[in-house]
């Protein structure tokens, strides 16, 4: 099985060609299933969406997604606190907490994006206890399968990431983590790649594939192999107009 890992499109923000390059690249990995980590426009308007949408339908494969912090409209606010996923609704997907299962994985994404925090920056994320129940739902009785977990904002400390992030209920939410044994964390936000492992458990993020909105690094995704008892996650980053493989690291799956 293989997987690419997109994060923070931010449709509104993308430069060039790089839309185009990326398309490209990915007709070329032919991966089984693409994984989109949140944050598909910059202020959630209607013509950021319908661009997330039209590149949506250009995949060469089938899509499992999650929202991020900015697909919540930010000028709209009649819409931003009575109806904050209508247009991720109607453009992205119709559910917020998407299930994937085949003979070798199981998949479930949760939303931890919010319309308003008890903090002065909205754009942290949370993970309520409805959702670490929906996690115990999903992955009942699938031990023997590839565990994987999207979300939009990371739950791990990694190193070198150019932006700090509070997520509400991280404690209870690390803890389910390890509970269910789960192999594979997937996030974005931090448009910042990285990988750390906390108690047998891999948490990949993926830096910005298309916005101009990078930091430390350039643009880029991740692909994920699932063979055996192994995971084999590589990076790519955008330079010189293309996408090319620069890392490659393999874990064990927890046993």
């Amino acid at each position: 099985m293989r997987i690419v890992h997109l994060s923070d499109l931010h449709f509104g923000t993308e430069f060039g060609n790089i839309v185009p390059e990326l398309e490209d690249v990915l007709q070329q990995i032919k991966p089984g299933l693409i994984v989109m980590s949140g944050d598909f426009t910059q202020i959630g308007s209607r013509t950021e969406f319908a661009r997330a949408e039209n590149f949506i339908k250009n995949m060469p494969t089938p899509v499992f997604c999650v929202p991020g912090n900015h697909d919540i409209p930010r000028y709209h606010i009649l819409q931003r606190f009575f109806a904050p996923y209508k247009r991720y609704r109607k453009f992205i997907s119709n559910t917020l907490g998407p299930v994937y299962t085949d003979d070798n994985l199981i998949m479930a994404g949760i939303n931890t994006a919010r319309r308003v925090l008890p903090h002065w920056n909205w754009a942290h994320g949370a993970v309520s206890s409805k959702q670490l129940h929906f996690l115990d739902e999903a992955f009942k009785g699938e031990k023997d399968k590839f565990r994987i977990c999207v979300m939009h904002h990371p739950l791990q400390k990694a190193e070198k990431v150019p932006l700090k992030v509070t997520v509400f209920g991280v404690k209870k939410a690390m803890r389910k983590i390890h509970d269910l044994k789960i192999d594979l964390v997937l996030t974005g936000h931090v448009h910042h790649a990285s990988i750390t492992v906390v108690e047998d458990t891999v948490f990949a993020s993926a830096s910005t594939a298309t916005s101009f909105r990078h930091r430390v690094q350039d643009n880029g995704f991740n692909v994920i192999d699932l063979a055996g008892d192994y995971s084999e996650i590589s990076h790519y980053g955008h330079q010189e107009n293309a996408f090319v493989l620069l890392s490659t690291h393999k874990h064990k799956k927890k046993m």
